[in-house]
C-alpha cells in the first residue's frame, strides 16, 4: 500500500475532499486514499480557507450557504488568523454596473488544495498515481478586472461543449469526472464540482510522465 503523492509507505488515509467540506448528511462513503506521514500533514487551515471561499462565493445553493452559516463562521471565530487571511484584502470594483467589493484571494493556496483533491481522486478511481503535474483553471475565480483569465477563457467554451458523466457519492457537496484526451490515462482532464456550482478543471501539464507537484507551477 503506497502514497496517493509520492508512492512511499502508506502511514495513514487522506479524505478526498477533505472531510470539512462535506456537510452533516452529506457524508456518504467518503473517499479516503493512502498517504504517507509526509504528505499526510496538518493542511486544515488550507482545507478550511479554500472551503470558506467557495461557500462564500456560490450563489443559489443552499448547500453551500447553510454550510457556511453552519462552519465557515465558526471557523473564522475559532481562528482570527483565518478570518484575516480570507478578508484583509479588498479592492473596490464596479460589477454589472454597482460600485462594491472584492475580496483577494490566495489563489497559490487554493491551487494547491485543489492538486491535493484531483490527485487523490485520480488514484481512488484508477488505483494508481496520476503521474503528471496539473494545471487549475476555472472561471469562478476572476483577475483584478473581474474577468476570466486565458485558461478561464478556455474553459468557458469548453463547459458549453462537454456533458459530464459526474460521479460522487454526495453529488450536493462533490462531483466528478474525467475526461479522456488521447487514450492515455494520464493525459486526461479531471473536471471537479462543489456545492452544485462551483467548478475548476485539472490540467495535465505536458505529455511525459514525471511526479505529481503540489505546488503552484507558474
Amino acid at each position: 500500500m503506497s502514497c496517493y503523492i509520492c508512492g512511499k509507505e502508506k502511514e495513514s488515509v487522506e479524505h478526498a475532499p477533505p472531510k470539512s467540506f462535506f456537510p452533516k448528511g452529506k457524508r456518504n462513503s467518503l473517499i479516503t486514499v493512502n498517504s504517507c506521514k509526509v504528505h499526510n500533514q496538518d493542511t486544515s487551515l488550507d482545507d478550511e480557507y479554500v472551503r470558506n471561499i467557495i461557500t462564500m462565493m456560490i450563489q443559489g445553493s443552499s448547500i453551500a450557504y447553510d454550510h457556511f452559516l453552519t462552519k465557515s463562521i465558526k471557523s473564522f471565530s475559532r481562528s482570527p488568523a483565518l478570518l484575516k487571511s480570507t478578508t484583509e484584502k479588498w479592492h473596490p470594483v464596479n460589477y454589472n454596473g454597482v460600485d462594491t467589493k472584492a475580496i483577494e484571494i490566495d489563489r497559490d493556496r487554493v491551487d494547491v488544495v485543489m492538486r491535493k483533491i484531483a490527485y487523490a481522486v485520480f488514484y481512488h478511481k484508477y488505483s494508481q498515481r496520476w503521474l503528471r503535474k496539473l494545471i487549475t483553471a476555472t472561471t469562478y475565480l476572476k483577475i483584478p478586472n473581474l474577468e476570466n483569465d486565458d485558461l478561464g477563457d478556455m474553459i468557458e467554451e469548453l463547459q458549453n461543449k462537454h456533458t459530464p458523466a459526474y460521479e460522487g457519492n454526495n453529488p450536493e457537496a462533490f462531483q466528478y469526472a474525467f475526461m479522456e484526451t488521447d487514450g492515455n490515462i494520464n493525459n486526461q482532464i479531471l473536471r471537479m464540482r462543489f456545492y452544485e456550482g462551483f467548478e475548476i478543471w485539472m490540467i495535465p501539464d505536458g505529455d511525459e510522465a514525471n511526479e505529481p507537484e503540489l505546488n503552484t507551477l507558474y
